[in-house]
Parts: structure tokens; C-alpha cells; sequence
């Protein structure tokens, strides 16, 4: 043991066996169909998108390739206010490349990136700056991916090499316990079969695999899976001599709203080949929509609250992509 307190571990333990009792099972089945066309927003700025973020009245742009890493926009007009997060060795630089620890319902903006072992927390200004209010320490250094962050105190991340999901005390680094799923026999991580990407809003997560049609939903206070979308069919493990882009994969992207939450996949799961469309559900597992585009949104956030999708393809890396959604979902 280290010096952790280990809470409770058994019962999370049992998620990753995974029968079919471990939640109530839901078809994926759209009953409408919308086809989106992108208002096209001039990008003037210079960075390589690696993820965005939405926070109240602004798009945040993280880059690792360029000198300033952070470019803050505001919505839904898009317009460019301010960009932070100097790349650079010393105490207050970007040392690592940035990531968005998602924040539902929060006004702040959780980075990590600064440090290896270190969350900063922000709140935005009207102009776009950034006013540092906090930092947290993280006592080792753990490939952590997906980070969310929930009221200020609990912290939920994706290993993505042990296909662990791990929630903890954000200020106390107290282990509350942990979903692990099971993975074949092999040290290819990346073709692990139950390999996913995860997302939360304020009560829920959300589990989409990669290489499966199937989500699963989680309650985060009992840390318990209670949903599961899709066939609920284990397929076959990936090939493993199969180059990792030949590999049939179908969700790509994931975003968890207060309402909704919205997951895009390739149907086929073939690349290159087919439509990408954005499937939307409601956190009972209810299929709500289905989205067509003509230039498919790669990087994207919803913005519930003013009925806007805003996206990027680095393809066309000199415009946003911003759809109106319909009225209603």
C-alpha cells in the first residue's frame, strides 16, 4: 500500500466483470436524421489544434506546436481575445504540453501541462486573460488522460495503458475508488479490445469504446455502471498485425454535456471510407439524434446553452467550423 487510503476497492473491482445484470440494456436506434452545414470562421492565429474546451462565453485552442500554447476565443461570435501559456522551462511556462481537465458546471478552467505534477486552476476575464486562483499537486506521475474534474473536489482520470478509470479526492489525493477493464493477454496496449475514452458531466460518465458499438454509462457517485448502449457484443480482440490505422474503430471523440451527451463515430469504422455523423443520447441511454456534417468537426464542444457546435479539422486549419443546432433536440 502507499499512502493512499484505499477506499472501498472491492466493489468497484467487480465492475470489470461485466455482466450484462451490471446495467440496463439500450439499443441504438435514431428515429432522426439532420444534416449540418458549417458556418466556415476565418482563423487568423497560428497553432496546431491538440484539444478545445468551452468555459461559459469563450472556446479555448490548446497547442503544443506553437510558443504560446492556450488561444482564447470569444462565443459564439468566435472572435480572438487573448492567448496565454508561454512555452518554456521556468516556474510559470508551459514545460509539458497543455490539457483541459474538463470542469462541468464550473466557471473555472482546470490546465495541466505546466508542470508534470500539477493542476492549475483559472478564471477568465472578460478580455480573455487568465487569473490564476489555485494549484493542485499531484503526489506521482501517472499517464493520466481524459481528466475531469468535478465541484472543485473530485478527480477523475483514464489509464490508459491499464484501462483503468480512477476517481480521487482532488485536494486530499484520497482514492475513491476505481472501474478496471479486463484487457487481453498481450502488451499492445493500443489494441486492447476494451480500449474507450471517457467523459462526465456533474453526475454521470460516460465509457465509448473504440473498437465496439457500445457506451457504457456510469453514476459517479456509486461509481457504478447503470446503462449500456449498444449491442453489448465482446468482439474479437484488433488485430495485432494490423498497422493501428487499419484497425476498424468507431468512436472518435466524446462531450459530455449537462443534457446530452455526444459521441462521434464512423459507422463502418473503416477509414477513409463512409460519412462521420455525431450520435446524441440522453444520460438514460435514450438515442436522441444523429448528426451528418459536410466537413466533420474532429475537435469539438457543444454549447447547449446557445444551441451551438463548435468545431476544428486540422485539414482545414484556417477556420472553425460553427453549426447551428436545431431548435430542439
Amino acid at each position: 500500500m502507499n499512502q493512499k487510503q484505499h477506499i472501498a476497492i472491492l466493489p468497484f473491482l467487480l465492475l470489470a466483470l461485466f455482466s450484462c445484470s451490471n446495467g440496463i440494456d439500450k439499443k441504438i436506434d435514431f428515429g432522426r436524421e439532420v444534416k449540418l452545414i458549417a458556418d466556415r470562421v476565418p482563423i487568423h492565429e497560428i497553432f496546431g489544434g491538440d484539444f478545445i474546451t468551452l468555459k461559459d462565453s469563450f472556446l479555448i485552442v490548446a497547442s503544443s506546436v506553437s510558443d504560446t500554447t492556450l488561444f482564447v476565443y470569444s462565443l459564439p461570435d468566435l472572435r480572438f481575445l487573448n492567448v496565454e501559456g508561454m512555452k518554456g522551462g521556468g516556474p510559470e511556462e508551459m514545460q509539458l504540453f497543455p490539457m483541459f481537465c474538463e470542469s462541468p458546471g464550473s466557471e473555472y478552467l482546470y490546465v495541466w501541462g505546466y508542470t508534470p505534477a500539477e493542476i492549475r486552476k483559472f478564471s477568465i476575464q472578460p478580455d480573455g486573460r487568465f487569473v490564476l486562483r489555485d494549484r493542485y499537486t499531484l503526489d506521482d506521475y501517472e499517464t493520466r488522460n481524459n481528466i475531469q474534474i468535478i465541484n472543485d473536489s473530485i478527480l477523475i482520470y483514464y489509464l490508459i495503458e491499464d484501462l483503468t478509470i480512477k476517481k480521487e479526492e482532488l485536494k486530499k489525493d484520497i482514492s475513491l475508488g476505481e472501474i478496471v477493464y479486463p484487457k487481453e493477454d498481450h502488451r499492445e496496449s493500443y489494441y486492447y479490445s476494451n480500449r474507450g475514452l471517457i467523459a462526465t458531466n456533474s453526475s454521470k460518465l460516460v465509457y465509448a469504446y473504440l473498437f465496439k458499438r457500445e457506451i457504457d454509462i456510469y453514476d459517479i457517485a456509486t461509481f457504478k455502471r447503470t446503462i449500456v448502449v449498444g449491442d453489448g457484443v465482446r468482439h474479437p480482440a484488433p488485430d495485432l498485425s494490423m498497422a493501428p490505422q487499419d484497425v476498424p474503430s468507431y468512436y472518435r471523440n466524446i462531450y459530455a454535456g449537462e443534457t446530452y451527451f455526444y459521441i462521434l463515430c464512423k459507422e463502418n469504422g473503416l477509414r477513409g471510407v463512409g460519412d462521420w455523423c455525431l450520435y446524441v443520447f440522453d444520460y438514460d441511454g435514450n438515442s436522441i439524434i444523429r448528426y451528418l456534417f459536410d466537413i466533420p468537426p474532429f475537435l469539438f464542444v457543444v454549447d447547449e446553452k446557445r444551441g451551438y457546435l463548435y468545431g476544428y479539422n486540422g485539414s482545414y486549419e484556417d477556420i472553425f467550423l460553427r453549426y447551428k443546432l436545431p431548435a430542439s433536440n
